[in-house]
């Protein structure tokens, strides 16, 4: 179990901590087509019943218990801020690492990625309408060349928090769930998803393999449309999941993706979600890095 005050304290004092960051390129390609949807308020207004989503289906219903089991609608719809660490583990070494802050009332958008030397390029942007600017050392970028950071920011959005969060994604706009039954069996059911004009690689398509006896997400498959023909579906094992209390319920969060047959894992972690009071005026105004640590020697 993860304490909120805890947790959003360990992000928000990484800057006193030294590390080191990765300069290797990114290793994980855009995921599916994006749709999540930014909170309007702070949590569900009081004495107002946050409706589930209609269950038609068998796959449905499979997908309702990863949704249930992940934290379920009330605590999600619920959740104010979200803030982890995205990074891919190959042969035991650490990738760059990709750090995000999200507010979810309002849809603005922290993202620090390394950039040159040891400082990190530092992105703030709203991912509805995915204007912003984008700083290095403090100093904002020329507006031509922030065109290609923010392109790239907002792409980290869509393909970070969807290995991070996609259990409570399931219902979407545009989402389409289809049950399995000859990949099914006596200890997995497993739904298709595919996805209507929506995102920005709608034609990926993801197999869920659910624990039938907790419904928790066990295993992904999937292929991407920018895959070339003959290449094969890829695998990887959800584990390490964490519990983070929030105030209208526990939320579920795993941090390890591990690669079926391949030595690499993708990692999500240093996951927070703190309690708007507990949360920075300036997180999404402040050009300066906050998420990262700093270097060795820097001041």
């Amino acid at each position: 179990m993860v304490q909120n005050g805890r947790m959003i304290s360990r992000v928000l004092m990484l800057a006193l901590l030294g590390g080191v960051l990765g300069c290797q390129p990114p290793a994980s390609e855009p995921l599916a087509a994006d749709s999540l949807a930014v909170m309007a308020s702070d949590e569900a207004p009081a004495g107002v019943a946050v409706v589930p989503p209609r269950l038609e289906t068998y796959a449905d219903s499979v997908a309702m218990r990863v949704y249930q089991d992940a934290g379920g609608p009330a605590a999600w719809q619920a959740l104010p801020y979200l803030g982890f660490n995205f990074s891919v583990m190959t042969n035991r070494e650490r990738g760059r690492v990709v750090r995000h802050f999200w507010n979810r009332r309002t849809g603005d958008y922290r993202v620090e990625m390394p950039g040159p030397g040891r400082w990190p390029y530092v992105t703030l942007f709203n991912v509805n309408t995915r204007q912003g600017k984008v700083f290095w050392q403090g100093v904002e970028v020329d507006p031509a060349e922030a065109q290609g950071h923010l392109a790239e920011s907002y792409r980290r959005f869509i393909n970070d928090t969807y290995w991070l969060a996609v259990p409570f994604k399931l219902f979407d706009p545009g989402v389409n769930r289809t049950y399995v039954p000859d990949s099914s069996d006596a200890t997995y059911d497993v739904i298709h998803l595919s996805f209507g004009n929506v995102g920005l690689t709608p034609g990926d398509q993801y197999w869920l393999y659910v624990d039938k006896e907790t419904g928790r997400l066990a295993r992904w498959t999937y292929v991407l449309e920018s895959f070339e023909e003959g290449v094969p579906p890829r695998s990887f094992v959800w584990e390490n999941y964490e519990e983070h209390v929030t105030p209208a319920g526990s939320l579920f969060f795993s941090t390890r993706k591990r690669g079926v047959g391949v030595a690499y894992a993708i990692l999500t972690e240093e996951i927070a979600t703190p309690r708007p009071t507990l949360v920075p005026d300036d997180m999404f105004t402040a050009p300066e890095q906050r998420l990262t640590p700093p270097a060795p020697d820097s001041e």
